[in-house]
Protein backbone atom coordinates (compact mmCIF):
# COMPACT_ATOMS: atom_id res chain seq x y z
CA UNK A 1 0.00 0.00 0.00
CA UNK A 2 1.45 3.67 -1.12
CA UNK A 3 1.32 6.50 1.53
CA UNK A 4 -1.36 7.90 -1.06
CA UNK A 5 -3.67 4.96 -0.60
CA UNK A 6 -3.00 5.34 3.53
CA UNK A 7 -4.27 8.65 3.09
CA UNK A 8 -7.19 7.47 1.17
CA UNK A 9 -8.24 5.60 4.44
CA UNK A 10 -7.14 8.52 6.85
CA UNK A 11 -9.42 10.90 4.34
CA UNK A 12 -12.50 8.47 4.73
CA UNK A 13 -12.24 8.39 8.87
CA UNK A 14 -11.66 12.10 8.84
CA UNK A 15 -14.63 12.72 6.87
CA UNK A 16 -16.78 10.33 8.56
CA UNK A 17 -15.97 11.10 12.15
CA UNK A 18 -17.87 14.37 12.82
CA UNK A 19 -21.12 12.92 11.35
CA UNK A 20 -21.05 10.45 14.22
CA UNK A 21 -19.30 13.16 16.24
CA UNK A 22 -22.65 14.60 16.23
CA UNK A 23 -25.19 12.03 17.01
CA UNK A 24 -22.74 10.41 19.85
CA UNK A 25 -19.56 10.92 20.93
CA UNK A 26 -17.19 8.39 19.71
CA UNK A 27 -13.21 7.52 21.09
CA UNK A 28 -11.59 8.66 18.33
CA UNK A 29 -8.85 6.07 19.11
CA UNK A 30 -11.52 3.18 19.14
CA UNK A 31 -12.74 4.57 16.23
CA UNK A 32 -9.56 4.02 14.42
CA UNK A 33 -8.64 0.29 15.59
CA UNK A 34 -12.62 -0.48 14.57
CA UNK A 35 -11.89 1.19 11.38
CA UNK A 36 -8.46 -0.52 10.46
CA UNK A 37 -10.27 -3.64 12.03
CA UNK A 38 -12.60 -4.02 8.87
CA UNK A 39 -10.79 -2.95 6.17
CA UNK A 40 -10.82 -6.37 4.97
CA UNK A 41 -14.44 -6.26 4.16
CA UNK A 42 -14.06 -2.97 2.49
CA UNK A 43 -15.58 -3.26 -1.42
CA UNK A 44 -14.92 -0.88 -4.11
CA UNK A 45 -11.75 1.11 -4.64
CA UNK A 46 -9.90 -0.05 -1.02
CA UNK A 47 -11.26 -3.65 -1.43
CA UNK A 48 -8.69 -5.83 -0.64
CA UNK A 49 -5.72 -3.07 0.80
CA UNK A 50 -4.95 -4.06 3.98
CA UNK A 51 -2.30 -1.89 5.22
CA UNK A 52 1.25 -3.78 7.21
CA UNK A 53 1.90 -2.17 10.42
CA UNK A 54 4.09 0.69 9.59
CA UNK A 55 0.83 1.94 7.27
CA UNK A 56 -1.38 1.40 10.02
CA UNK A 57 0.78 3.53 12.39
CA UNK A 58 0.46 5.93 9.78
CA UNK A 59 -3.33 5.96 9.39
CA UNK A 60 -3.28 6.12 12.94
CA UNK A 61 -1.23 8.75 13.29
CA UNK A 62 -3.11 10.45 10.63
CA UNK A 63 -6.59 10.34 12.09
CA UNK A 64 -5.83 11.06 15.82
CA UNK A 65 -3.10 13.43 15.01
CA UNK A 66 -6.26 15.45 13.19
CA UNK A 67 -8.60 15.36 15.77
CA UNK A 68 -5.99 16.22 18.39
CA UNK A 69 -5.39 19.84 16.23
CA UNK A 70 -8.92 20.02 14.46
CA UNK A 71 -9.73 23.21 16.73
CA UNK A 72 -6.64 24.81 15.71
CA UNK A 73 -6.96 23.76 12.07
CA UNK A 74 -10.17 24.86 11.66
CA UNK A 75 -8.94 28.69 13.07
CA UNK A 76 -6.28 28.34 10.62
CA UNK A 77 -9.09 27.35 7.42
CA UNK A 78 -11.29 29.98 8.71
CA UNK A 79 -8.48 32.23 8.63
CA UNK A 80 -7.02 31.80 4.94
CA UNK A 81 -10.52 31.63 3.44
CA UNK A 82 -11.76 34.66 0.93
CA UNK A 83 -15.14 35.54 1.44
CA UNK A 84 -16.46 31.84 2.40
CA UNK A 85 -17.68 30.88 5.63
CA UNK A 86 -15.85 27.36 6.84
CA UNK A 87 -19.64 26.52 7.10
CA UNK A 88 -20.38 26.52 3.41
CA UNK A 89 -17.33 24.44 2.28
CA UNK A 90 -18.19 20.91 0.99
CA UNK A 91 -17.68 18.54 4.03
CA UNK A 92 -15.38 16.59 1.37
CA UNK A 93 -13.03 19.60 1.07
CA UNK A 94 -13.50 20.85 4.38
CA UNK A 95 -12.06 16.89 5.39
CA UNK A 96 -9.16 16.88 2.59
CA UNK A 97 -8.25 20.24 4.38
CA UNK A 98 -7.96 19.52 7.58
CA UNK A 99 -5.80 16.23 6.90
CA UNK A 100 -3.12 18.57 4.85
CA UNK A 101 -3.08 21.39 7.46
CA UNK A 102 -2.53 18.51 9.86
CA UNK A 103 0.73 17.07 7.71
CA UNK A 104 1.51 20.88 7.04
CA UNK A 105 1.69 22.52 10.47
CA UNK A 106 2.00 19.25 12.57
CA UNK A 107 3.39 15.78 11.12
CA UNK A 108 6.84 14.80 11.06
CA UNK A 109 8.11 13.37 7.67
CA UNK A 110 5.72 14.91 5.37
CA UNK A 111 6.69 17.85 3.56
CA UNK A 112 4.46 20.85 2.78
CA UNK A 113 5.24 20.21 -1.14
CA UNK A 114 3.36 16.48 -0.67
CA UNK A 115 0.57 17.47 1.56
CA UNK A 116 -0.79 20.25 -0.79
CA UNK A 117 -0.10 17.63 -4.13
CA UNK A 118 -1.77 15.02 -2.25
CA UNK A 119 -4.74 16.91 -0.96
CA UNK A 120 -5.24 18.08 -4.87
CA UNK A 121 -4.73 14.79 -5.39
CA UNK A 122 -7.75 13.71 -3.63
CA UNK A 123 -10.10 16.74 -4.13
CA UNK A 124 -9.78 15.83 -8.15
CA UNK A 125 -10.72 11.96 -7.10
CA UNK A 126 -13.30 12.91 -3.85
CA UNK A 127 -14.40 16.63 -5.21
CA UNK A 128 -16.48 18.64 -7.31
CA UNK A 129 -14.74 20.13 -10.70
CA UNK A 130 -13.67 23.31 -8.37
CA UNK A 131 -12.55 21.46 -5.71
CA UNK A 132 -8.77 20.74 -6.60
CA UNK A 133 -8.51 25.02 -7.29
CA UNK A 134 -10.13 25.71 -4.09
CA UNK A 135 -8.15 23.78 -2.00
CA UNK A 136 -4.98 24.66 -3.62
CA UNK A 137 -5.50 28.07 -2.87
CA UNK A 138 -6.38 27.69 0.71
CA UNK A 139 -3.36 25.35 0.99
CA UNK A 140 -1.18 28.27 -1.09
CA UNK A 141 -1.78 30.80 0.76
CA UNK A 142 -1.36 28.76 4.03
CA UNK A 143 2.08 27.83 2.77
CA UNK A 144 3.11 31.38 1.47
CA UNK A 145 2.18 33.29 4.61
CA UNK A 146 4.91 30.56 6.58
Amino acid sequence: MSRHTARIHALNMVFQLPFHMEREKPEIEEAVEYYLQILPEFKGLLKGISPDEEERDFIKDEIIGTFTHLKDIDILIDGYLKNWDLERIAKIDLAILRLALYEIKHAAGVSTGTAINEAVELAKIYGTDDSYAFINGVLGRVDRSG
